[in-house]
């Protein structure tokens, strides 16, 4: 007969747990709740200030969630969301705008001010908003913006072709590139060479002619922002997928000029390289074999 497991004691050491846990979470956020009063009232203490504006409504935050974020990965061994930045924000907020200066209104001062203090309680998610939300409406704003140009353009050119110089008005369409399938794997069957991703060739005599290497680099698009994603997603996927054969039939020429006619352990790498990242680079590494 199986031994049964006393359910009560589970519970109650699930229990002991979650108290255990609750009480370690307070003691930090405590202790980043103080450290952050004491930065903030030293810098109301010495007149910490620009322009009027007490600097310790940024760095109080900021000194609150660092001593939790530091008591709790030693005691709890994890973050708990610098809950304590938040305690603060909420505080010199409070005692800021509200009870010493009930009537300070709404101006680009206090405005900026509170976006300051929101930078400094919330970090991750005021960035997200800014990267995401705000790149994101320029970037859509510039693309109705582009198309309205580009359609006022096309007719102010066909007015002055049809009406002034009295020629045909030839639009000239980009064509994004496209990567055939069929003839690329034509094109790399055409090399007459193996290409194995293991080492497992069956009845078949391998003579060994060591490691070898390619690489191709490819420069991305520098635009800072694109008006069609679509297009340079199929522009991008384009150029990787060339830049992999190119690799290949790389590959493929160093081995034959050592007398080989495959690669087996075939492995393919991706990547960037440059100062953040400029380029792509393709590697395509094996073990040179010649295979009779």
């Amino acid at each position: 007969m199986a031994p049964q497991l006393n359910t009560n004691n589970m519970n109650f050491r699930e229990r002991e747990v979650k108290l255990a846990y609750i009480r370690e979470s307070i003691l930090c956020i405590a202790a980043g709740t103080a450290a952050g009063l004491v930065v903030y009232g030293l810098f109301l203490y010495f007149h910490i200030a620009i322009f009027g504006w007490n600097l310790g409504l940024i760095f109080a935050p900021l000194a609150a969630g660092y001593v939790e974020t530091i008591i709790a990965n030693r005691i709890i061994g994890g973050g708990i969301g610098a809950i304590s930045a938040f305690i603060l924000f909420i505080h010199t907020t409070f005692y800021s705008f509200i009870l010493k200066n009930p009537t300070l209104g709404v101006n680009v001062i206090t405005v900026g001010s509170i976006a300051v203090i929101l930078q400094a309680a919330f970090p991750t998610l005021i960035n997200y908003i800014l990267l995401v939300g705000v790149f994101g409406v320029i970037s859509y704003f510039l693309g109705i913006f582009k198309r309205i140009t580009t359609f006022f353009y096309n007719k102010l050119e066909y007015v002055y072709y049809k009406h002034i110089i009295k020629k045909p008005h030839i639009i000239e369409i980009e064509v994004v590139p496209t990567f055939n399938e069929e003839e690329s794997n034509q094109k790399i069957n055409a090399q007459n060479f193996f290409f194995m991703t293991n080492t497992d060739v069956l009845n078949k005599k391998i003579t060994n002619l060591g490691q070898f290497h390619a690489t191709v680099t490819l420069e991305k698009d520098k635009r800072l922002i694109h008006t069609d994603k679509k297009k340079v997603e199929k522009t991008t996927l384009y150029k990787l997928k060339k830049g992999k054969d190119d690799c290949l039939i790389k590959l493929t020429k160093f081995i034959k000029e050592s007398g080989g006619n495959g690669v087996v352990d075939l492995e393919i790498k991706y990547g960037l390289i440059g100062i953040g990242g400029e380029s792509y680079q393709i590697t395509a590494m094996g073990m040179g074999v010649y295979l009779e």
